[in-house]
């Protein structure tokens, strides 16, 4: 589970910026909508409002840098570039500053660790593991540019193997996927195995992920998967009365020729499944059978909630910490309302997953739905850089106050200035 993102010179974000997950204790209103977990009350949704480029998207970006260094950094050539180094751009003095990005969090070890990163284009600056055996917080390793890493106590095994085959463009922590240290494996696996983030919203990710849970539902290797499928896309009222997968075969003659037998049937195996969306059909208003289109024939909500659906469903079997920019493109209102309180509840929630996702519907803007301390809002500021805040952080604000009346006449800030009388164009 996160507790809290730092971030530091990276796009859009210049000085340390921040978001919580702990719910502030001042706040008592309904709903819940958070846990109890070692000791900490932690929040299971947030959602970021603001306006067209004011940095709502950098935040969610961060975290995908973060998970990318973490994971591919450990096969990076001597020479390869830190491509996730994008320094604010607007201060000559921050584009040759390293980007910096701390992330407090709970793994699957039930264990809560504080992990540092600052690097720049070409090389680590800095990298901090700290976590809490007990009450108190300790270092597992500590490495800065051109000195020795320092271990704590609690790490043992091969750690000079493996420091020994570090370069300066890898991340100590990503080694672990290649050279196992026991003490890191969890904190290594909480990017690899407890964080998803979606930011890319054109078709052919969706069919991507479709196909990816399409594989999955055919294997049946997930229990209950393709039946909670079938529970989200009736509740949702598609018309859909149930999803089939079939298997087809692939006609090799339409692929590329310079594609090897191994690739053929690697992609045979990958794509051989197809789902069948099946509807009820009727003779006037009486029901008489069943007929079944393909997905393709669906609209593109339908398709949209599919791959959602999805990612939901494996977030809340894993307890994931999902992170989707506009997780309400292309969906209806209280379809998406019924999706984040998906989280919210225990019974549909046991295993603690959160999601933390930008939007622009201001209707999603309700006490009933949202505590104060999980609605964020990104403002710009005049010399182009972004900072963030929650309606908790804001003085004098009641509790059950209009939240999208007072959002929408700009009490929270974080609104585009439109002057409407300067659209005068020349034709």
């Amino acid at each position: 589970m996160l507790l809290e993102i730092r971030v530091k010179n990276f796009r859009s974000i210049k000085d340390w910026q921040s978001l919580s997950m702990l719910s502030e204790n001042k706040i008592k209103d309904l709903p819940n909508n958070q846990v109890e977990f070692i000791g900490q009350s932690i929040l299971t949704s947030a959602i970021v409002y603001g306006r067209n480029a004011s940095g709502k998207s950098n935040l969610l970006r961060a975290f995908k840098a973060i998970q990318y260094l973490v994971l591919d950094s450990s096969e990076f050539k001597i020479d390869k570039k830190i491509l996730p180094y994008e320094p604010f751009k607007l201060d000559v003095n921050f584009k040759k500053l390293p980007s910096e990005i701390y992330i407090d969090f709970i793994a699957k070890d039930k264990v809560r660790y504080i992990y540092e990163v600052g690097f720049n284009d070409d090389e680590i600056e800095y990298e901090i593991l700290k976590f809490y055996p007990k009450s108190q917080s300790a270092t597992l390793f500590e490495r800065h540019k051109g000195q020795p890493i320092k271990y704590g106590d609690y790490l043992t095994g091969k750690k000079k193997d493996v420091e020994e085959k570090l370069y300066p463009n890898q991340l100590f922590l990503s080694k672990v996927g290649v050279d196992k240290i026991d003490k890191l494996t969890d904190a290594y696996l909480f990017f690899s195995e407890k964080m998803y983030i979606s930011l890319s919203h054109n078709t052919n990710y969706d069919n991507a992920l479709i196909h990816f849970f399409t594989k999955k539902m055919a294997e049946d290797n997930v229990p209950f998967f393709k039946e909670n499928i079938n529970v989200l896309m009736r509740v949702a009222d598609t018309g859909i009365d149930c999803i089939n997968i079939k298997e087809e075969d692939i006609d090799f003659g339409n692929l590329p020729n310079e594609m090897t037998e191994d690739e053929r049937n690697d992609f045979r195996e990958r794509f051989k499944y197809k789902i069948r969306t099946v509807h009820k059909t009727f003779d006037g208003e009486v029901e008489v059978g069943k007929e079944e289109f393909k997905l393709q024939e669906e609209s593109t909500g339908t398709i949209k909630l599919l791959a959602m659906g999805g990612l939901i469903l494996e977030a809340l079997v894993d307890g994931q910490l999902l992170i989707i920019d506009e997780l309400d493109k292309s969906l209806h209102p209280k379809l998406t309302r019924a999706l984040i309180k998906i989280f919210h509840s225990k019974k549909t929630n046991p295993n603690n997953a959160q999601l933390i996702f930008a939007s622009h519907d201001v209707s999603l803007l309700d006490n009933e739905l949202f505590r104060r301390d999980q609605i964020w809002f990104a403002e710009k500021e005049f010399e182009g850089c972004s900072h963030y805040y929650s309606i908790s952080d804001i003085t004098g604000i009641r509790s059950k106050v209009p939240l999208e009346k007072y959002y929408m006449t700009g009490r929270f800030g974080a609104m585009p200035m439109i002057n409407e009388n300067d659209l005068i164009f020349q034709f």
